[in-house]
């Protein structure tokens, strides 16, 4: 019988954890930038300034981030931050490896001025700041930071990592966007099934705002409703196509994935290194079911339509960990 992966019977909401502004790099005041994604459908979005926290603002309501009052209207604003090692993975005396870490929904911050001013945090220090202060962890772009897979081993606390950054493709930086790789050393070799989120990592505005999305399904479009939702792990990161459920028969060893009419094939990757139905047709079915084989501990499942944007589910695992 095949039961649904996701825990929540909940709405879905469309949502983008990555973006700059004036207030750090980005091309965009924050007025602005909430503007471009409310105008694009999105129902939730972080703001994350590098180095400098932001606020959260529940929808229909109003807040004040340095000065400016900020109302998203419909929409969902989560207190975001990126935060850095200021390592750029050179051997040049006093340089350690590149790592980018996105904290979403923290409840103050009292203590990141104190931090910010710090030069070289480690990952772990990163990561207990933000959680320690009610928020949610996540690593952005594992690709485009060149990051050693096996590294993730020595960093706890993780709710998510970044499967696609849409900044970290060109015209804007080259073709890094996709680390859709690193899930599946994790999963194979670290028995790691770290959950896959997308983000745009939006700087400039020219193009590179409202390319990808990750969509959770919540009970309530809040803060503490979509907190929970990632917690649990019911979400999927996409550039385009749908995904409607999906569905585990343990006991007949099937995958099912319902799915936008768009979607015309579906890949699925896993530990093993060659099966028959890698790569499955779904055209104008809306539907495709995967056989699993024994000696797969995980499953992901990569969807795409005619122009070739994916969407991406979370390693699945299989078995115990």
């Amino acid at each position: 019988m095949f039961k649904s992966v996701f825990s929540e019977d909940g709405n879905w909401y469309k949502g983008n954890l990555h973006m700059h502004t004036t207030r750090s790099d980005g091309r965009a005041d924050p007025a602005a930038a909430l503007s471009a994604y409310r105008r694009s459908g999105y129902d939730f979005v972080a703001i994350t300034d590098h180095r400098k926290p932001g606020i959260t603002v529940e929808p229909g309501c109003t807040g004040v981030l340095d000065g400016t009052a900020l109302s998203p209207e419909n929409m969902l604003l989560l207190s975001g931050v990126e935060w850095d090692t200021g390592g750029t993975n050179s051997d040049l005396p006093g340089d350690c490896p590149c790592w980018h870490i996105l904290g979403i929904g923290m409840t103050s911050s009292g203590k990141d001025a104190d931090f910010a001013a710090i030069r070289h945090p480690s990952p772990q220090q990163i990561v207990d700041i933000i959680r320690q202060d009610g928020g949610l962890a996540i690593l952005a772009h594992p690709c485009w930071s060149v990051m050693d897979p096996a590294s993730l081993t020595d960093v706890t606390g993780f709710a998510a990592a970044e499967i696609y950054n849409a900044i970290s493709e060109n015209p804007w930086n080259g073709n890094r966007a996709d680390s859709s790789i690193w899930f599946d050393l994790w999963a194979s070799n670290q028995r790691i099934c770290m959950p896959a989120v997308a983000g745009d990592d939006a700087h400039s505005y020219d193009g590179d705002q409202c390319q990808s999305f990750t969509m959770v399904r919540a009970a309530f479009l809040t803060r503490d409703g979509i907190m929970d939702a990632i917690r649990r792990g019911d979400f999927y990161a996409s550039r385009g196509p749908v995904i409607k459920d999906i569905a585990l028969d343990r006991e007949n060893h099937l995958l099912r994935i319902d799915c936008s009419a768009d979607v015309i094939a579906a890949a699925f990757y896993s530990n093993s290194i060659w099966q028959e139905n890698r790569v499955m047709s779904v055209l104008h079915k809306g539907t495709v079911t995967y056989p699993i084989a024994r000696e797969e501990t995980y499953i992901r499942a990569e969807l795409m339509d005619r122009f070739g944007r994916k969407a991406w589910t979370s390693p699945i695992p299989l078995r115990e960990a």
